[in-house]
């Protein structure tokens, strides 16, 4: 049993951070579905006007995104928590969840590019490059050793 107490990396705290706000964000979206279901649905239809089919399909399927909401409000809570606490296994669904987030998104992304404000465009290419940085900072040899993945030696190398 390691007795030497493992201090958990200042990026580590910042993601685990931005997990239990991402936890907080899905919250305030599920209380405004569950008690402001209109207004939601009226704001989706004023910001894009494009997207008709959306709402009605969200009013049609209420249940599905009550479930999503709850499910990633406490997927959020759960990741934070986990990194907080230097969980071993939490590290390895970070890298992964980022890895799959952009995998699923840049084709999305390059699809849309050319219907895209600007402004959405800078936020979707700094949303990128944070996922990258993630993947890169979790696998610092020295943030893998505070999750117990590598050997001493090779975090102070």
């Amino acid at each position: 049993m390691n007795t030497r107490l493992r201090l958990r990396p200042g990026g580590v705290t910042l993601i685990a951070a931005l997990y239990l706000l991402g936890s907080a964000g899905y919250t305030a979206l599920l209380l405004a579905w569950l008690f402001a279901r209109g207004w939601v649905v009226s704001f989706i239809e004023q910001a894009t006007p494009s997207a008709s089919l959306g709402p009605a399909l969200l009013l049609s399927i209420p249940g599905v995104v009550t479930t999503y909401f709850v499910v990633m409000a406490g997927f959020c809570c759960w990741m934070g928590l986990a990194l907080r606490r230097l969980q071993r296994w939490s590290w390895f669904v970070t890298c992964g969840f980022a890895v799959l987030t952009f995998v699923l998104d840049i084709s999305l992304f390059i699809h849309m590019l050319r219907h895209l404000p600007t402004t959405l465009v800078v936020a979707g290419l700094l949303r990128f490059a944070f996922l990258i940085w993630i993947v890169a900072y979790m696998n610092k040899p020295s943030v893998r050793a505070s999750f117990g993945l590598a050997r001493a030696k090779t975090a102070e190398a």
